[in-house]
């Protein structure tokens, strides 16, 4: 769902991206995760590749970031705008043969987080309609903060099996965030260096983490 807000001197109106259709309070939840909701909810192509694989237990952090990633990406890689005076809707799906056709094509949840996670464990190049060039460094740049926490997490879950039994010496690794790779700053910055169009392009929370506006208590799911 997107609202859209007036700041609090009304000189600016902001959009805000907000889900809450598949949120449950947290007071409600239970530790073995016996809601369908908790660990996995949403649409497979804009899932987190860990929860379509079943590889994590609870709904974290980034995979909220992972799945806006995926809306950016494949609205931006599939669709074009039509300015002709007969477009009833600027924005259009391209036509021909489109990018990523095989997330929305394979009917495995397991498999399609196989391709997904693929696209960062290899760095897959990042397909853009040519309408949409000017974000395509931005999105890279998120691609190579998930790439490289993921290789953080894999050091570390290395580093435990060969510590054995001293495992539990080891600092915890923060998987909320890929070992800090992954926070409202690795998604927010890079917006001050987009050219183009978008060059002036107006964030209302520039800092390192806006005040969240989910009641006190409540778990977002995916959209």
């Amino acid at each position: 769902m997107c609202r859209i807000v007036k700041a609090e001197d009304n000189a600016h109106v902001y959009g805000v991206l907000t889900d809450y259709n598949l949120s449950s309070w947290g007071a409600s939840l239970k530790s073995d995760y016996i809601k369908t909701s908790q660990p996995r909810t949403g649409t497979p192509p804009y899932m987190a590749h860990e929860l379509l694989m079943g590889a994590s237990d609870i709904h974290l952090y980034r995979h909220d970031v992972e799945s806006l990633f995926y809306v950016m990406l494949l609205l931006c890689a599939r669709h074009e705008f039509d300015l002709s005076d007969e477009a009833k809707w600027p924005l259009v799906m391209r036509e021909g043969e489109l990018p990523y056709d095989d997330w929305f094509n394979e009917p495995k949840y397991a498999k399609l987080g196989i391709f997904k996670e693929s696209f960062f464990t290899r760095t897959e190049p990042v397909e853009l309609s040519p309408a949409f060039e000017d974000i395509h460094k931005w999105l890279l740049h998120l691609q190579y903060c998930f790439s490289d926490g993921f290789e953080l997490k894999y050091s570390y879950k290395k580093r435990k099996e060969r510590a054995g039994d001293s495992a539990g010496e080891l600092p915890p690794f923060d998987d909320e965030t890929l070992g800090g790779k992954i926070d409202y700053s690795s998604l927010i910055e890079p917006i001050s260096h987009l050219k183009g169009e978008l060059k002036k392009l107006d964030v209302r929370y520039k800092g390192p983490s806006p005040a969240t506006s989910t009641p006190a208590g409540a778990v977002s799911a995916d959209a």
